[in-house]
């Protein structure tokens, strides 16, 4: 007998053989691809039709899907393993470093080691006016490859959910679109499709959200070159409105991200004339504000994301706070795939495969909220952001395992380390050391 045939009379999931995956994004990509994959390993045939009304391969909004486009090292690492190469017309820029702007003054910020740089990449077809440009959507790169694997891609937007008769009924501009054994929900909190989950009753609520801003701005190669380097420039405030900000290298364009609770139409604007940003942007030449958005972000996750035959994931789901949201969507998406084709589609088998990865997820977050409530309370305070600054310095002329708040503060705005990690580093005596001899500094200064 057979390792496949021996697999299949150990433990045969229930045959749920149609799938309909609501989003096309990297969740619903990840899913697709790795499910397709598994059930060719134990020889099941599955068939999954993606539902995705955007086209990534287009410029501007036709095709964006609103995210700043930050990728880990480590990501592209395990993608690499898993047989997924980006080429280089995904990848717009190597990143190797931060400046980290205040009010009270600015330091740089190197990688900790090569393992923890990252990538810039673009969601959707890219700023609009780029097409003709060499360069590739990351979400339409990961949708090409599970169309390849045998996914088939609709570009109907599902407006409701229906069960009838065991199965799940599909409908878009109230005309049945396929019945389905399995619905995977892999929409982003901007869409509108959570509300049809809600509404089925099983305890689905839609995640909580904070607004953002992001924008592209447009300016010549060599002066983003010379301006930016492989460099991420990041904003901490004393603004109670503004979180953080970043502005992200991506060839003849800059990408602005803002995160916050008092994000609205004039943000962009506003943020913009201040005095500290206005020091980074060219001061001659000028630029091109191409394209701006108001996304909403996913700051928590449903209770109860999965029923029988439905599942949530990605940014319906569980996903990473302000970071990360490509390696969570890997995660997901993975993890929800070997439920499915290993083990079955009941509440059961998702409560017991996949919660706990989808709880590790949240649970790390918490971690995250203390280290954002700490960070929160270095940037309204000159004296504690004069001795961030002074111990981040100092620790940028000594070797690379002594530098643990610039450590801390690499991992905190990029996908290389879990939350619980930063946190524990965080409570290290030397830590407090340094930055109470950075505190007497700006007394001293005073």
């Amino acid at each position: 007998m057979s390792v496949v045939s021996s697999a299949q009379h150990t433990h045969i999931p229930n045959p749920h053989n149609h799938i309909a995956v609501i989003g096309g994004g990297p969740t619903g990509s990840f899913f697709s691809l790795f499910a397709l994959r598994m059930a060719k390993m134990i020889g099941r045939e599955v068939e999954i039709t993606i539902y995705e009304p955007k086209d990534f391969s287009k410029d501007g909004p036709g095709g964006c899907n609103r995210c700043g486009g930050i990728i880990s090292e480590l990501l592209v690492q395990t993608l690499a393993v898993e047989g997924i190469n980006l080429p280089n017309s995904v990848v717009r820029k190597g990143i190797n470093s931060y400046k980290l702007h205040t009010d009270y003054g600015s330091v740089f910020i190197s990688t900790p080691s090569l393992e923890r740089t990252i990538a810039t990449v673009y969601r959707g077809g890219g700023p609009r006016g780029i097409i003709g440009h060499d360069k590739e959507s990351f979400d339409n790169f990961l949708l090409s490859l599970a169309l390849e694997e045998g996914a088939v891609h609709r570009p109907v937007r599902i407006d409701s959910v229906e069960r009838k008769n065991g199965k799940m009924v599909l409908f878009s501009r109230n005309s049945q679109v396929t019945e389905a054994d399995l619905v995977v929900g892999a929409f982003g909190v901007n869409s509108t499709a959570g509300k049809m989950f809600t509404s089925l009753g099983f305890g689905y609520t839609e995640p909580p959200t904070v607004n953002a801003a992001i924008a592209e701005l447009h300016m010549p190669e060599k002066v983003i070159a010379e301006l930016f380097g492989n460099s991420i420039h990041l904003f901490l405030l004393p603004d109670r409105g503004i979180k953080f900000a970043a502005l992200i290298p991506k060839g003849s364009y800059v990408t602005l991200c803002i995160l916050g609770r008092k994000v609205d139409s004039h943000t962009v604007g506003t943020f913009l004339q201040r005095p500290v940003v206005r020091t980074v942007l060219p001061e001659t030449l000028g630029y091109d504000v191409v394209c701006n958005c108001l996304p909403k972000m996913n700051i928590g996750a449903p209770k109860k994301p999965f029923t029988d035959s439905i599942v949530m994931g990605g940014d319906a789901g569980s996903t990473r706070l302000f970071k990360d949201g490509l390696g969570a969507a890997y995660i997901m998406g993975k993890a929800i795939a070997k439920t499915v084709i290993f083990e079955g589609t009941s509440w059961k088998d998702f409560q017991r495969c996949y919660y706990p990865i989808y709880r590790g997820i949240k649970q790390d977050n918490l971690f995250g909220r203390i280290l954002y409530t700490v960070i929160d309370q270095y940037r309204s305070s000159k004296i504690l952001t004069r001795a961030m600054l002074k111990t981040v310095e100092s620790e940028q002329n000594r070797g690379a395992d002594d530098r643990l708040l610039s450590t801390i503060l690499w991992d905190m705005f990029t996908g290389n380390e879990r939350y619980r990690n930063v946190f524990l580093k965080s409570l290290k005596p030397k830590m407090h050391l340094d930055m109470w001899e950075g505190v007497f500094s700006s007394l001293g200064r005073r």
